[in-house]
Order: structure tokens, then sequence, then C-alpha cells
């Protein structure tokens, strides 16, 4: 063998593959399964959605295009809005517009499965009208003893909104920071 034999490219090894970006499926699902409480429809709707999202977005454009995206050329995209979308469906999230009313925050939060699974309440007369989402969340972290209102971030103007406690923030934070993402106490949004 011959000095220049060493270098030669070994015929039957394959060239190593490009390296992937790593599918963000796995943790998706896990954040649906920790938000909902492991809700069987919620992650079997998700699965399909992580499994497949050219499919899922088809399936979906109507929700899609509301959020002004037109392909599913960013299956990332498609599958972390497809948890905001998937949850809210099923009643664990609520997305409210940053300027929303008080009554209609408190009507969505108090209806939200965790708000009930976690036996929470929610007095008016601890809000301030002329507050917003940020303050009341706050409000409500401060009365919620070891629960808070969490938000996951989809890069608008709007709160996706539900509560948890907060030791279960702390794995949602983590879960979502692997993948780029952001959830996060409400009043830090």
């Amino acid at each position: 063998m011959g000095f220049f034999d060493h270098f030669k490219k070994n015929e039957a090894t394959p060239e190593p593959l490009e390296p992937s970006v790593k599918s963000i499926g796995p943790t998706v699902v896990e954040l649906a399964r920790v938000i909902s409480s492991g809700d069987e429809a919620v992650l079997r709707d998700i699965t399909a959605c992580t499994e497949d999202p050219a499919d899922w977005f088809t399936s979906h454009q109507d929700r899609y295009r509301e959020r002004c995206i037109l392909s599913s050329d960013d299956p990332e995209l498609i599958q972390w809005l497809g948890l905001v979308d998937i949850l809210e469906e099923h009643g664990w999230v609520c997305e409210r517009d940053w300027k929303d009313e008080l009554e209609d925050f408190s009507y969505f939060v108090q209806n939200l499965h965790g708000f009930q699974k976690l036996g929470l309440e929610l007095d008016p007369d601890w809000l301030d009208e002329d507050e917003d989402i940020s303050a009341w969340c706050g409000v409500l972290t401060e009365k919620w003893e070891g629960v808070c209102v969490a938000a996951i971030d989809i890069d608008s103007d709007s709160y996706v909104l539900f509560p948890t406690s907060t030791a279960q923030l702390a794995d949602l934070q983590r879960l979502a920071g692997e993948i780029s993402h952001r959830i996060d106490a409400a009043e830090r949004m």
C-alpha cells in the first residue's frame, strides 16, 4: 500500500450525511403532554402534526392563513403554531389580544381545563380594569400560591395563556429553550 492509498476513499464506506437540524417534534409532543396533563386527544393531534407537518398544514390551512402562514416551508413553525392551535382547540390554552378587556380575559382563563384541574379561583375584585394582561397575570401569580399564568411566545402581540404550577413552568421553560422557543410567566412576556 502506497503513501497516497491511505487517503483514498474506501468505496464500501458511504459519505457522511450532512448534519440534520434536530427535529423539534418530540419536544413539542412533550410540551403538549405537560401542558394538557396527558390529554389523549391533544397527544393524538400533536403527534399527527409533528410526524407530518406538511400534511398537517394542508389539512389546517385556514388556521395558518389566519396567522399569515401561507406555505409549509418551515416545518418547525408549523409544529410550534400547531401546538398552540391544538391546545387551544382542546381548551388547555387561550389566545388573547394584548388589549383584551378584563371581563373577556377572566372568562377565558377561568374556562381553561388547567384552571379547573388546579382548583383555582379568580375574584374579579383582585384585578384593576385599567391594567393589562401582564399586570393581571402578575396579580394572579401572587394570589395563587405555587401557580402562575404562563404564556407561549408565538412572536406576536397576543398572549397564549394557561395556568401551571411554578415547578412545572421551569420544566416548560427548559423544554422550550431546547428548541429555541420560549414559554414563561405571562407577566414577563
